[in-house]
């Protein structure tokens, strides 16, 4: 069900013509798929819209939603024209310099989907209870999503925000609770900031990185089944982020050169920090942990698995682990200056 989601939402990128109603201007009423060419601020609430909500439809323009709520009729649009978009709460192909605020979305495939953009702003926006997607952003660049939420997008395939193909991108300041999957999901995308937001309750991660050379910086995550995973993904930065209570706090499972410091995990039901995978038998490459405090993991503070190649933990602390407060199994791991204490089985196994 993932890879058909996906699919459909990439289907929708590669889109050159947006579908929807007249060009409308500031002053005229809009009504369920029209295609906004002006500055709009919304007058009132759009209800039941059977398919799209409001097209983007020029550059450098301003859709205000002035604390309106554009809903679908949550239900899958079943016949969709050809290379028309469907099921968008507000769609942009390809118009820069666009910026949506300040209201609701929700019952959509996806609340908001930007695509082929530059200089996109979306501020204070909240995207709940769509099929797929709270936000989607792709081949995109220097566009900002901030101080906005997207929350209660429900299994099977729902997530908070989708970032696909697309760099130098601002996230920050956002909300992402109760996602059926993922928080934020980055997939090929490079040069990306994922700063200061907070992630509650996701089934399966709070952030997922399938990417290289993205900063993951000060985030708050809680409850989450795994708060940040990454596999495969190179040269990215975890840290300063605070982990409290999921399954997992922070896995890198495939990539080189990643980079986890100064994070806090604490209270997981498995492994604090787990670089690698025992079966299959996956690894990463240098990856660098430095730093991090993990307290009363379920299980082991930290987990190196055999295959992983030639990581390096420095002045890490482990305290009250279920299990062992370092279990390295790859030989070619080097540790210095890491703490254990507390530990129900041994401070270090392994070495």
């Amino acid at each position: 069900m993932r890879r058909v989601a996906l699919a459909i939402c990439l289907l929708a990128f590669a889109l050159t013509s947006a579908a929807g109603g007249g060009a409308l201007a500031q002053t005229a009423p809009l009504s369920c798929g029209d295609t906004i060419t002006a500055d709009t601020t919304l007058e009132a609430d759009l209800t039941d819209c059977r398919s799209n909500g409001i097209v983007i439809g020029a550059d450098d323009i301003t859709l205000d939603l002035n604390g309106h709520t554009i809903s679908g009729d949550g239900k899958p649009v079943r016949r969709c024209p050809r290379r028309q978009p469907c099921d968008m709460g507000v769609f942009n192909d390809r118009h820069d310099g666009v910026t949506v605020r300040h209201g609701s979305l929700h019952g959509f495939g996806v609340g908001v989907l930007v695509g082929g953009v530059r200089g996109n702003r979306l501020v204070r926006l909240s995207s709940s209870r769509n099929q797929y997607f709270g936000y989607v952003i792709a081949d995109s660049s220097r566009t900002a999503i901030r101080d906005s939420s997207g929350n209660g997008n429900p299994r099977p395939d729902g997530d908070g925000l989708g970032v696909f193909m697309s760099h130098d991108l601002r996230i920050v300041h956002n909300s992402f609770r109760r996602n059926g999957q993922i928080g934020i999901h980055i997939e090929d995308s490079t040069d990306n900031l994922i700063r200061a937001n907070e992630f509650v309750h996701n089934g399966d991660f709070g952030i997922f990185v399938q990417a290289d050379g993205n900063q993951v910086r000060g985030n708050r995550c809680v409850r989450n089944g795994t708060g940040i995973l990454v596999g495969p993904g190179s040269r990215n930065v975890i840290a300063g982020n605070r982990i409290s209570r999921g399954g997992e706090g922070i896995a890198i499972e495939e990539g080189r050169g990643n980079v986890i410091a100064r994070n806090v995990v604490a209270r997981t039901r498995r492994s604090g920090i787990r670089l690698g995978i025992g079966d299959p038998p996956i690894g990463s490459t240098r990856t660098v942990v430095r730093r991090n405090r993990v307290i009363a993991s379920g299980k082991d503070g930290f987990l190196v698995a055999k295959n992983d190649r030639r990581a390096l933990l420095a002045g890490n602390v482990a305290r009250g682990s279920g299990d062992d407060g370092f279990d390295i199994n790859s030989l070619s791991a080097r540790l210095r200056n890491n703490r254990a204490s507390g530990s129900t089985d041994r401070a270090f196994e392994g070495r």
